[in-house]
């Protein structure tokens, strides 16, 4: 686990240091309330956020919610066991991971575990995501080419795209890139 950073938020030290001596190869930070998190949270890229509850300036369940639901990270509560079944129903649909406190160190490390696990699976979704995005941006422009030229040339959809190929291979350029410089030098905007 190494190069993870983690955001500890608690009104104690203690879970930063315990998070630090357990997990090796980790940056932590820590925060003792919601608004410092926030303010951290804005500023650099977490791949996890700890949160002890109660927190001295809330409860903790509206920071860890945010957390969820604004940044690619994964979630982890920690709640005395009296409120962990209510603490649970209150964010499951959010994909936080509760543990109910005291809890034996081993537990801790094991979520935090499962939890980079699901950040990493989460990342190279999110990189597909992006991939796909790009791919269809390059075949709408590769489209939107093809019409000008089959409206200023009259031709047929074929011709226009073997237009396109054989340009961008005579020119050592992307379909894409030949396309986009057609469309700009149309002038017109769908």
């Amino acid at each position: 686990m190494t190069g993870l950073k983690i955001l500890t938020v608690s009104k104690s030290l203690a879970l930063s240091k315990l998070i630090h001596d357990l997990i090796a190869g980790v940056q932590v930070l820590s925060a003792s309330t919601t608004q410092e998190a926030q303010k951290y949270l804005r500023q650099q890229v977490f791949d996890l956020c700890i949160i002890q509850l109660p927190l001295p300036d809330e409860f903790g369940i509206r920071l860890a919610r945010q957390c969820a639901l604004r940044y690619p990270l994964g979630v982890l509560l920690l709640c005395k066991k009296e409120i962990y079944d209510q603490t649970v129903y209150q964010v499951k649909e959010d994909g936080i991971f509760v543990i109910g406190l005291p809890c034996n160190k081993e537990m801790i490390y094991q979520a935090v575990q499962c939890l980079e696990a699901g950040c990493l699976k989460m990342k190279k979704a999110e990189q597909e995501v992006q991939k796909l995005k790009k791919r269809l941006q390059d075949e709408r422009i590769i489209y939107q080419a093809k019409l000008i030229l089959m409206a200023k040339n009259h031709w047929s959809e074929e011709t226009a795209h073997h237009y396109i190929e054989q340009t961008a291979m005579h020119a050592g350029l992307k379909k894409a890139v030949v396309a986009k410089k057609i469309v700009d030098e149309d002038g017109s905007v769908e």
